[in-house]
């Protein structure tokens, strides 16, 4: 049977969960955890059906959330593009110390809404399922030019939240060539410290 979660770290009473994007895996855990594990967090990296619908994925995701504050004092996110807005459907309104999101879908209406074609069956589920409650500190890493997600879907919440966003010069949507990992892994450092100083902030 295969392994669907995997914990990294020594036990703590913080704890990051990280969910991948679409064809991601629970093992893009590794890479965040050699960050966050020296600053005293674990990090529970999970394997999600992103690519199925959100009222499949979003039970799997809510029960994760459950045994997460079943089990530590603090518990925070690291997401990845549509890992991001499942975060926010199954984590908004409880209590999250700080949540990193790199290159985010904030606002699956409009991101939908700006698609050449839509599955009415999945739009309708998004209009009736709201992000309507959040309040944890956020931050978010994107690409100058993200040719996946525009800044149109993420402008709105960025403003309503007052979220903390870096932005990448010649960055993409996957962060994944030696320059945009170690750029990413700057990042995640400086958030992960006390009083963060981000390398380029500014409020869309």
């Amino acid at each position: 049977m295969k392994q669907t979660a995997l914990l990294i770290g020594a036990k703590s009473k913080k704890v990051f969960l990280f969910v991948h994007g679409l064809h991601g895996y629970k093992e893009e855990a590794l890479a965040f955890a050699k960050v966050a594990v020296p600053m005293g967090y674990q990090v529970l990296g999970i394997d999600i059906p992103a690519e199925r619908q959100p009222w499949e994925v979003l039970p799997l995701l809510s029960d994760v959330c459950d045994y997460l504050y079943e089990n530590w004092p603090s518990v925070s996110i690291r997401a990845n593009s549509i890992g991001a807005w499942f975060s926010l459907l199954a984590f908004q309104g409880k209590d999250v110390e700080k949540a990193l999101f790199v290159s985010p879908i904030l606002d699956m209406k409009k991101y939908i809404e700006l698609m050449p074609q839509r599955e009415d069956a999945y739009y309708e589920w998004v209009v009736n399922y709201p992000i309507i409650h959040w309040d944890a500190p956020t931050f978010i890493l994107r690409p100058e030019v993200d040719m996946v997600v525009s800044e149109e879907v993420s402008r709105d919440f960025i403003r309503q939240h007052q979220c903390q966003v870096t932005i990448m010069p010649g960055g993409e949507h996957w962060f994944h060539t030696s320059e945009q990992l170690a750029f990413l892994k700057v990042w995640e450092e400086k958030v992960l410290l006390p009083s963060p100083l981000l390398l380029c902030n500014s409020f869309i």
